[in-house]
């Protein structure tokens, strides 16, 4: 339980700025969509390291911020999942807080004091009411993904995809006349574009996989 502890303290501690390309930073992002960014960077750790206790803080922290899933199409078709390919870690993310909490069950075996904190979590802990909306998807190695959206004028409108950890993702926004309007091209799998539309329109998210192996994925829209 210690040594779990102290991952999952380290984990949270600031992580070392990476060089990057761009990244957009013109609107500050809300506490709720950090939180989520946080779940999501515990749930990956969690899945690679076989720890229910990461799992479990990643469900909190999603319930917390109000998390539910809505179904997106892409754009464009999308191609079948690869078979398991060299260097593909077999990387895992989740937001979805019953899927956490399930997974952490099964990784906790007899644990009391885990169990404890699972049912704490079921019962004690309320997401807000209409919190954000994420869906799941991946895109295979050296593809993109495209989304059709509708945003409002006038409104800030946030972007976020955070990935497996096995490749490099980046993230680009489009206006229906085909003009880049925001983007986030850092050497990580976890974005954010932010921007506000002039007109109340559909506007195109292009996910772009720069590694070898496909990423599974999450993405949000406000």
């Amino acid at each position: 339980m210690k040594k779990q502890f102290l991952a999952l303290i380290a984990l949270l501690l600031p992580m070392a700025v990476m060089a990057q390309e761009e990244k957009d930073t013109t609107s500050v992002i809300p506490e709720n969509e950090n939180t989520l960014r946080i779940a999501a960077q515990l749930s990956k750790y969690g899945y690679a390291n076989n720890d229910a206790l990461s799992l479990i803080q990643a469900a909190r922290l999603s319930k917390k911020a109000g998390f539910t899933i809505e179904e997106r199409a892409k754009y464009e078709v999308e191609e079948m999942r690869p078979a398991p390919e060299p260097g593909k870690k077999g990387g895992q993310v989740s937001l979805d807080p019953a899927k956490l909490l399930a997974d952490a069950k099964e990784k906790a075996g007899d644990d009391g004091v885990l169990l404890a904190l699972i049912d704490d979590v079921n019962s004690n802990v309320r997401g807000a009411v209409g919190g954000p909306k994420y869906n799941y998807s991946h895109v295979n190695a050296g593809g993109s993904d495209m989304y059709a959206i509708d945003f409002r004028g006038g409104e800030l409108a946030i972007v976020t995809v955070i990935g497996d950890g096995d490749t490099d993702l980046d993230l680009y926004v489009y206006d229906n006349n085909g003009n880049l309007i925001a983007r986030d091209v850092d050497y990580t799998d976890d974005c954010v574009a932010t921007f506000t539309p002039r007109w109340t329109g559909t506007f195109y998210v292009k996910i772009v996989n720069r590694g070898l192996v496909y990423n599974n994925y999450v993405i949000r829209t406000n």
